[in-house]
């Protein structure tokens, strides 16, 4: 059940227009824009689409639970995430995920694939180039095409989807050792995009549809699907000291973290130290690091950033609103080892506050989400609907035919998770495209013309947030979002 409430958000003016009241007339000069976001102002009201699983997220603070571990090596991390020291190369020579597993049975393989492999560097915002992959410096030898088996089995779509799209097949419950094969929880996937890294020390639910709360969880996971065919896991091969007392994910984790490179401005890496001399300021100024001097513009152009940032704060920032990064500050509260607070709901997933925008239904590119059950008689593919069993609210029951890819609701099996994904990170994001989880948008100019269409306003969210720009605001966000 989606219900309105009034939730506090730090840091915006109770004054301003939010989405769903009518627009505050434009400051008549460019100054008059820094006048939005005095300091003594910490709250306002939204609508928030409020299922249950919203009652567990600490809306309140500036805070990231993912310290990075005593001892741990960010040097070693870097060679063990399979980059040179130049950011750039793939050197896999500490970086491929092998050796002997109990779990697994035997020796783990490796495909020759490494956290590089689709993670390709800095020059590419520790993502894929552009597609097609093959025009970009990717080979058809390269690891990456030649161990797909590992994403997609023998999916007919996915060297197309991978090569040209840029989309890799996550099949979500894979390594679930309660659930077989027939099972619709099983047989589940979506297509979807390499995240670039940037800013990734400073999210809450690091893949696409939010899941991922520590970068352990996340990495072990990225290993178990990416780097060996079978859907067995290999659990031991990263915990037991006598087989990984390298500490590899420690290390890793260490250097996304802690390299500067990884963040769109040096400055943000404050942001995971409360203790740090530039935390309060970095925290209480969403804008602090956002210069919109840059490039030297002329007023007139000054004057369109500073419209432009007015309409980010009413249209963008009920769903971005984390301080300088522009991601979604709600998250999961730690709970610690064997507890609960009662007002967490024991039925609700564990990652922070999801959105739907409707990017999934419209699924602009044509992607499948049928189930390959192999070839017939005269050799053609034969496919088969997943209709997949999901929870609602209400306590019924409803039984969902796959046509496009359900989000979080994959993994929790809620209705109301279905077409849900996280809020990514807005820094730099004029080199960050394509867009949204599919790479279904390829300019920024699309993903504003999106928001503001029918597409985005009949959506679950669009109906709490609708947006509606006229031109000129839509030309003063985009010159505001390109220095962002």
């Amino acid at each position: 059940m989606r219900t309105q409430h009034n939730t506090l958000i730090p840091l915006l003016l109770a004054g301003l227009c939010a989405a769903a009241l009518p627009a505050c007339d434009a400051p008549d000069e460019p100054d008059d824009a820094d006048a939005l976001l005095p300091d003594d102002v910490d709250a306002r009201f939204v609508n928030i689409n409020a299922g249950a699983y919203q009652h567990h997220l600490d809306r309140f603070a500036v805070r990231f639970n993912n310290p990075v571990q005593p001892g741990a090596d960010a040097e070693l991390g870097r060679g063990q995430f399979g980059l040179a020291a130049d950011l750039n190369t793939i050197d896999d020579a500490l970086a491929l995920f092998t050796g002997p597993s109990q779990l697994y049975g035997g020796a783990v393989p490796s495909n020759g694939r490494s956290c590089a492999s689709c993670h390709r560097g800095v020059d590419v915002n520790f993502a894929l180039p552009p597609t097609p992959l093959t025009d970009n410096g990717v080979g058809l030898d390269d690891p990456l095409f030649t161990g797909i088996a590992a994403d997609a089995g023998d999916d007919p779509d996915a060297l197309d989807n991978l090569n040209a799209l840029g989309l890799s097949k996550y099949r979500f419950n894979r390594f679930d050792p309660r659930i077989g094969d027939d099972n619709p929880f099983k047989q589940v996937f979506g297509w979807r995009k390499t995240p670039h890294l940037i800013n990734i020390g400073l999210s809450n639910g690091f893949l696409n549809d939010g899941r991922g709360r520590v970068m352990f969880e996340t990495a072990r996971g990225a290993a178990f699907t990416h780097t060996q065919n079978t859907d067995n896991r290999f659990d031991d091969l990263f915990v037991n000291p006598d087989l990984s007392s390298d500490g590899t994910f420690n290390n890793m984790e260490a250097f996304m973290f802690e390299t500067l490179a990884f963040y769109s401005d040096p400055a943000l890496k404050e942001l995971r130290d409360p203790g740090s001399a530039s935390y309060d300021a970095l925290a209480s100024d969403p804008f602090l690091t956002v210069d919109l001097d840059q490039g030297a513009p002329s007023w007139q152009l000054k004057h369109k950033r500073l419209k432009g940032k007015k309409v980010f704060i009413e249209k963008c920032m009920s769903c971005h609103d984390t301080p300088n990064v522009f991601n979604s500050m709600a998250n999961v509260e730690p709970l610690g080892p064997g507890s609960r607070p009662v007002e967490f709901p024991a039925f609700a997933p564990s990652v922070g506050r999801t959105f739907n925008v409707g990017v999934a239904e419209a699924n602009a590119l044509g992607l499948r989400f049928t189930r390959y059950d192999g070839v017939d008689e005269e050799g053609e593919p034969v496919f088969g609907t997943i209709v997949i069993p999901l929870a609602n609210e209400d306590g019924s029951r409803t039984d969902h035919a796959v046509s496009f890819d359900i989000g979080l609701a994959a993994t929790t099996g809620r209705s109301e998770d279905i077409g849900r994904f996280k809020s990514p990170q807005l820094r730099n994001i004029k080199d960050l495209g394509p867009y949204f989880h599919d790479n279904s948008i390829d300019t920024l100019e699309g993903v504003i013309d999106y928001f503001n269409s029918d597409a985005y306003n009949d959506s679950k969210d669009g109906k709490l947030r609708p947006i509606h720009l006229s031109a000129s605001q839509r030309a003063n966000l985009l010159e505001f979002l390109k220095v962002l």
